[in-house]
């Protein structure tokens, strides 16, 4: 047996059923078959080691996937739809968006029951689903992986004689590949039907038909169209069942969301990062400051929460540091940036919302080869999880739970200079007092460079603003301990506000009697 499980970051499933008009405002449930084996090949052909994996290995893979219909286990999803105009010269035309509404933390898993992949492939598959874009259409952001030992229950599977069909299950096509010994048939006689053709057309006809599985099943759509095919000839429908899905979810769930509605509440704006490459943690303080920037774009005067600018000027001398902090985080702790937290301790303004709401996108021009050697733009889509006080994220992340021990995760810059008897712990210290609402520091431990799986000098540490001083470029990390529990987020030092000196939760605690950041600011 080998199953792939898929997982959705936004939480949304793009995908108009083959066939079908995206007018029609339905989406593909279960996904087809067919497009996770072309996602499969277009990961291939566009991200793939291709010394290390030959094109050979992808076609034998294809076709041991396609040698049996897949089942699956299906998540709760509601379908939803966006109505939009789109822009024309003389007519504007109504368009449908039409997906399926998923948990965030929800998985399709895709088994194939009675199938085993030779090493080889099951080593290319792996190296496939850690590189697959999106699943779907270009809007479905997906990421995928091998769910070794996977022994759950499936809900939709293909309709057979022997079949039981389940109450209040749901009958449905959907496109499924050919095996590989149907393809070579099916591909023989429609070479000969293409020879009986007229000479302007047996061309179109014979390069949609190549001898391997793999190579058929990723021709483009526009050749098969080209060529007059009614339906893709490497392509077959198969009735499956499935759950129902409908405009409402099954049953109301506890809204665990804690909004922050009260004058002077703390609150944090979560979004999801997705993009290639995805910006490795060590670019904390680059990220952070594109967020600021981008937030502080557009018509109108910025929010004083997010330019920390007062009517008199810059907030210079407010030890609490009331305007927002902008923190990329690495929350699954692979050193890649995957999610991105703005946090305001005196909650955010109606216009500081509404720019919120609308952060799609990150985005850097940069003319000089970066260390991957590439130049041009980097771009990297955002997506808003929620508005909402910082408790309410504890599950998810580690940055806003309540704990007495916190560790960095980017290096600590002094905001000093360092002086005799005023150097890394006297300057913590110091800004933990200034800072107020925290309890009794207890120790500061300041951790050795040798002990570190990222050293502080690999780190972006220097900001873009000229004409900046800056008392610290080297920085160091450092674990904190508290008499009491904090509820984070914790971020301290130079730069503090775009992801340098931020700690994350080592053991999570109660928040009944936690103090921290997330204290209300007095009137």
């Amino acid at each position: 047996m080998i199953a792939f499980a898929f997982a959705f970051p936004v939480g949304r499933y793009h995908a108009t059923p083959w066939g079908r008009h995206a007018n029609e405002a339905d989406a593909a449930w279960p996904p087809e078959p067919v497009r996770i084996v072309r996602a499969l090949i277009a990961t291939w052909w566009r991200k793939a080691d291709h010394e290390r994996f030959s094109k050979s290995v992808l076609n034998d893979l294809i076709d041991t996937l396609a040698s049996e219909l897949p089942v699956f286990c299906l998540p709760e999803a509601v379908h939803a739809h966006i109505r939009a105009y789109m822009p024309a010269p003389s007519e504007k035309k109504l368009i449908y968006d039409a997906f399926l509404r998923l948990g965030r933390e929800a998985e399709i898993i895709v088994a194939w029951p009675n199938t085993n992949l030779a090493p080889e492939q099951r080593e290319l598959s792996t190296h496939l689903l850690e590189r697959i874009g999106y699943l779907g259409r270009a809007e479905s952001w997906a990421s995928g992986h091998i769910a070794d030992n996977w022994n759950g229950e499936t809900n939709a599977s293909p309709r057979s004689a022997d079949h039981v069909q389940s109450d209040g299950s749901v009958p449905v096509d959907i496109a499924v590949p050919l095996t590989a010994e149907e393809w070579a048939a099916q591909r023989m006689l429609l070479l000969a039907s293409a020879k009986r053709a007229p000479k302007a057309k047996q061309a179109a006809l014979e390069v949609t038909l190549p001898e391997r599985l793999a190579d058929a099943l990723a021709k483009d759509t526009s050749d098969w169209q080209k060529a007059g095919w009614s339906s893709p000839p490497p392509l077959r429908r198969v009735v499956y069942d499935r759950p129902p899905v409908g405009p409402l979810p099954k049953s109301r769930r506890p809204r665990t969301r804690i909004l922050a509605t009260e004058p002077g509440t703390p609150e944090v704006a979560r979004f999801v990062l997705a993009g290639r490459p995805q910006p490795r943690i060590e670019e904390a303080l680059r990220i952070g400051e594109l967020a600021r920037l981008a937030l502080m774009s557009g018509s109108g005067s910025p929010p004083q929460g997010f330019s920390g600018r007062g009517d008199n000027g810059p907030q210079r001398d407010d030890p609490a540091h009331a305007h927002a902090f902008f923190l990329p985080e690495d929350a699954d702790a692979d050193g890649l940036i995957d999610h991105l937290i703005v946090y305001c301790r005196r909650g955010f303004s109606a216009e500081a919302r509404r720019r919120l709401d609308r952060l799609t996108r990150l985005w850097l021009a940069h003319g000089r080869a970066d260390d991957q050697g590439e130049r041009g733009r980097k771009e990297w889509r955002v997506a808003l999880e929620g508005i909402a006080a910082p408790q309410a994220f504890s599950e998810a992340s580690t940055l806003l739970r309540a704990s007495r021990t916190w560790k960095s995760v980017t290096p600590y810059l002094m905001p000093w200079h360092a002086k005799r008897n005023f150097g890394v712990v006297e300057q913590i210290r110091r800004e933990v007092e200034r800072r107020g609402n925290f309890p009794k520091l207890v120790e500061v431990g300041i951790l050795e460079q040798s002990s570190l799986s990222k050293q502080a000098t690999r780190f972006d540490r220097i900001r873009s603003r000229r004409h900046l001083v800056q008392p610290d470029t080297l920085g160091c990390f450092a674990v904190l301990t508290f008499e009491e529990a904090v509820i984070g987020p914790l971020a301290l030092g130079f730069a503090s506000h775009y992801g340098l000196g931020l700690f994350t939760a080592i053991r999570r605690e109660s928040t009944s009697t936690a103090t921290g950041f997330f204290q209300q600011m007095p009137p």
